[in-house]
């Protein structure tokens, strides 16, 4: 065997590979001794059907066979003998024109990549932002305004209408000589949505600002669709007479609100609100400060992604979203528009992904991180604990099976260790309060 490497990028490599007619056929022998002990004709034993029936009978099948076993088993020989450790897909070219004949070599070319050489800094002691860790007072009003507002509720105001209440009321179409045409009462209506006939901004002003009890007109050309056919297209005036002014409106910020969502009184409210917004600030200020520290290495290191790898993370990725695009209905002809609308997004983010991979394990080799069977077995535990019920305990070893079962666990492993290493780069990193400059 001859092999040539190339450098075609970054992290790309290409082979190109010469497999002798004596290795070919010495693998030919191979596989058609194999396949004679597989094979059964009658009148044969086992390993004794002739080769000239078996290349009759099967030569096309056994000689594909033989390229896809000589194509995989050379490629692997020559990585090992060059040094070179591929990720991702291996690329074969024209795989489709390569023949297998005995006595005759093959030549093929395949394309590879390879892990990317770049040098990180020292990951300790890089700056980090300043930690806020309590809710203020600000954040505990808003977070009480926003409850409130998912409480709102439409109700009756002593108030004059304003923009977006609703009215009850009736009303009473007139024809252009004031004798009336038709009748509504009890109907409720919205500022912004006008009578059909009546022109938008002339509704909403004849009904803002009145209150109940008052009365109003507004012009109107009835509908083609209207009850009377004889007004259909001609002007009239529609007549309101308004009974009550209805609002949206939140509750009040008190005790009762407070009661409502199961505390004593709001005090006691606002003290779980702070417990809570303080906990989801450090939860957050933590991820930042992570972030901050991997952007600066991965600034430093400047990764080029391998393109198999991009393009592998890439397509996982868009299947996801087309099986979730699926499985809401949206039919195959908007799933293909959507597809392709998200492609370069979708190839961003392969490669911060694959970057961030790469980025993780540098980290980790260069501080000794690594994770350890005990590690492993605690979220295990952690899962299984988080997903059981009362009808159903889940345990480690349940979870395990599962993971095992879809070929998870190295996404596991993976996960733990940049759990690790995030933890190292914030808890090792120099926090800097940008407040103080």
């Amino acid at each position: 065997m001859e092999v040539q490497v190339a450098e075609t990028g970054p992290c790309s490599r290409s082979l190109q590979i010469k497999i002798t007619p004596e290795q070919v056929t010495a693998h030919l022998d191979e596989v058609y001794a194999s396949a004679a002990q597989q094979v059964q004709v009658k009148g044969f034993r086992p390993g004794k059907v002739p080769r000239k029936m078996l290349e009759k009978m099967h030569g096309p099948a056994i000689l594909e066979e033989a390229k896809g076993q000589l194509l995989n088993r050379y490629l692997e020989e020559a990585c090992r003998t060059n040094e070179i450790q591929p990720l991702g897909k291996v690329k074969v070219d024209e795989v489709e024109n390569i023949e297998v004949k005995p006595g005759e070599g093959i030549e093929f070319t395949a394309q590879v990549d390879v892990k990317p050489q770049f040098e990180i800094p020292d990951a300790k002691g890089l700056e980090i932002p300043a930690l806020e860790e309590e809710a203020n007072d600000d954040e505990i009003e808003n977070a009480l305004k926003e409850i409130a507002h998912q409480k709102r509720k439409i109700q009756t105001v002593d108030e004059a209408v304003e923009d977006g209440d609703f009215v009850k009321c009736d009303y009473t179409f007139v024809d252009e000589g004031g004798d009336e045409v038709h009748t509504k009462t009890g109907v409720q209506l919205n500022t912004r949505i006008p009578v059909n006939g009546v022109e938008a901004s002339a509704y909403s002003e004849a009904l803002i600002g009145n209150k109940a009890g008052d009365a109003c007109e507004m012009t109107i050309v009835f509908p083609d669709n209207f009850e009377k056919e004889e007004v259909r297209g001609k002007e009239g005036k529609v007549k309101v007479h308004l009974h009550e002014v209805l609002r949206v409106a939140a509750p009040p910020i008190d005790d009762e609100l407070a009661k409502g969502m199961d505390f004593e009184d709001l005090d006691k409210m606002r003290a779980d609100l702070r417990q809570r917004i303080s906990m989801e600030k450090v939860r957050l200020g933590k991820a930042q400060q992570e972030q901050a520290a991997l952007d600066k290495l991965a600034e430093a290191a400047n990764i080029t992604p391998p393109p198999s790898m991009v393009e592998e993370q890439q397509q996982s990725s868009l299947a996801a979203y087309a099986q979730r695009l699926q499985q809401e209905g949206v039919s195959e002809e908007e799933v293909q528009k959507r597809l392709e609308e998200s492609k370069e997004e979708a190839l961003a983010d392969a490669e911060r992904r694959v970057q961030m991979f790469f980025l993780i394990d540098a980290v980790a080799q260069q501080q000794g991180l690594s994770v350890a069977e005990p590690d492993v077995k605690a979220e295990l535990e952690a899962i299984a604990q988080a997903n059981s019920t009362a009808e159903q305990q889940l345990t480690a070893a349940q979870v395990f099976s599962h993971l095992q079962e879809q070929n998870r666990l190295g996404e596991l492993q993976l996960s733990l260790l940049e759990r690790k290493v995030r933890d190292f780069l914030r808890e090792n990193g120099q926090i800097v309060d940008k407040t103080e400059a």
